[in-house]
């Protein structure tokens, strides 16, 4: 992410929306992750992947190749979909909530979040914040966090 370490208030609340909940990732976001990181803790890790030869040495993590397969082996009602551009397509058609951060400053990028219709969605919160303000404080940019409701 061309973004990252610049907002990490959407990082703390990455965390702490989904510590104890299932994860499912494609396998370039899962490559993306710093291996420090992975897999991520106190987290179900599900890697989505299309290549039936594809392994994880880690064996806390769980190798899927369909999104169904990824939903099943899912050990938490709660499910989230953590990308990438693909992995979000795949899901977007069965998704309830979408949980958005904004970042109100352009980025280059080659993945991005697949088109939506907004009328099938109804925005149930929104928060700004400003770069260096209460819940923002170490932010080098202004975000904004939004969750939508599919209506």
């Amino acid at each position: 992410m061309p973004w990252r370490g610049k907002v990490p208030s959407d990082m703390k609340r990455f965390v702490e929306l989904t510590v104890g909940h299932s994860v499912v990732m494609g396998r370039k976001t899962w490559d993306s992750i710093p291996f420090k990181f992975r897999p991520l803790p106190n987290r179900q890790n599900i890697v989505l992947t299309r290549n039936p030869q594809f392994t994880i040495e880690n064996s806390g993590v769980i190798v899927a190749h369909s999104l169904e397969e990824a939903v099943q082996q899912a050990k938490s009602e709660t499910v989230w979909i953590i990308g990438g551009a693909e992995i979000y397509a795949l899901a977007l058609p069965v998704t309830d909530f979408l949980h958005t951060t904004i970042l109100y400053e352009k980025f280059e990028g080659d993945a991005f979040f697949p088109k939506y219709n907004l009328s099938d969605w109804m925005n149930i919160y929104f928060k700004r914040f400003k770069a260096g303000e209460a819940g923002a404080e170490k932010d080098t940019i202004n975000s904004g966090y939004l969750i939508f409701k599919r209506k």
